[in-house]
């Protein structure tokens, strides 16, 4: 039993491991659903299940390691009179590593800011390439009901899938329809919108305005913004109180702002600068 826990235990870290990786290469999860994305054969859903399924894995190993190896962790402890201590230095060393992962992320201080930047930046290369969808679970609409949403003509969208050889049904979602067709719901909407837009049916297409926005928005301060130019720190403190967001200050970051304003975090930086 104590091999095949050891063994678990490994496989279990090596497969967490794996689908960590794949989920911090991985774009946000809007995008990944609406370009119906990929990475060797499995979609973020699946990487994010099995990491969580490799977790309870490693959890359940991982208690049976401690128990066969109980005698020598507790050794650990012991100091020069056997007794066990928490102030010895390798057990100090090994909370303080730990605690300063901990800390060093909540608070975003290098290198921990720089790397979660840098998955930030890669996230955000996705969302350029296929662009966000024009609203939440977009893919998951149907038909008929999207171009209402989006101010289309259904009949000019019909006749715009069926020139271009697209299997469809009017009570078929986007996702449904890319799948039919071997595409994703990013590349059928682009179809529709080019397509439309050509005939000056389209009436209602999103744009994306040629904002000047910062990198890793979400998480920067509204001090941060104020340093880069971006925007008058009092008048956004004000303004934000005004929309009834009583504790709300210099280091209050734009996701938080976001989240208690149930709007997006461009949106936030949009109303602080007036747009």
């Amino acid at each position: 039993m104590k091999k095949i826990t050891s063994l678990s235990l490994g496989l279990a870290f090596l497969i967490m491991s794996y689908t960590g990786i794949m989920l911090f290469l991985a774009p946000k999860g809007k995008v990944a659903y609406w370009s119906d994305w990929h990475l060797f054969g499995l979609t973020k859903t699946q990487y994010a299940e099995i990491h969580a399924t490799s977790m309870l894995t490693l959890l359940f190993f991982a208690i049976w390691h401690i128990y066969y190896n109980w005698k020598p962790l507790v050794s650990y402890l012991k100091d020069t009179q056997k007794k066990i201590s928490f102030t010895k230095k390798e057990f100090l060393i090994a909370v303080g590593l730990n605690l300063l992962f901990v800390f060093g992320t909540l608070f975003m201080v290098q290198p921990f800011k720089a790397f979660l930047d840098f998955q930030e930046s890669i996230k955000n290369g996705w969302t350029q390439e296929h662009a966000e969808p024009p609203y939440g679970h977009a893919e998951e609409t149907k038909l008929k009901l999207f171009c209402k949403k989006m101010g289309l003509d259904y009949d000019e969208v019909s006749k715009t899938l069926t020139s271009n050889s697209i299997e469809f049904d009017e009570d078929d979602s986007l996702a449904t329809i890319a799948k039919k067709n071997k595409q994703n719901p990013s590349s059928i909407y682009k179809l529709i919108a080019k397509e439309t837009a050509a005939k000056k049916t389209l009436t209602n297409t999103p744009t994306k305005e040629k904002t000047d926005i910062p990198s890793s928005l979400g998480r920067k301060t509204l001090q941060e913004l104020s340093d880069m130019q971006k925007i008058d720190l009092q008048k956004s403190i004000s303004l934000l109180k005004e929309k009834g967001l009583a504790d709300i200050n210099a280091q209050s970051k734009i996701k938080n702002i976001a989240d208690e304003l149930s709007i997006m975090p461009i949106d936030v930086y949009k109303l602080l600068r007036g747009e």
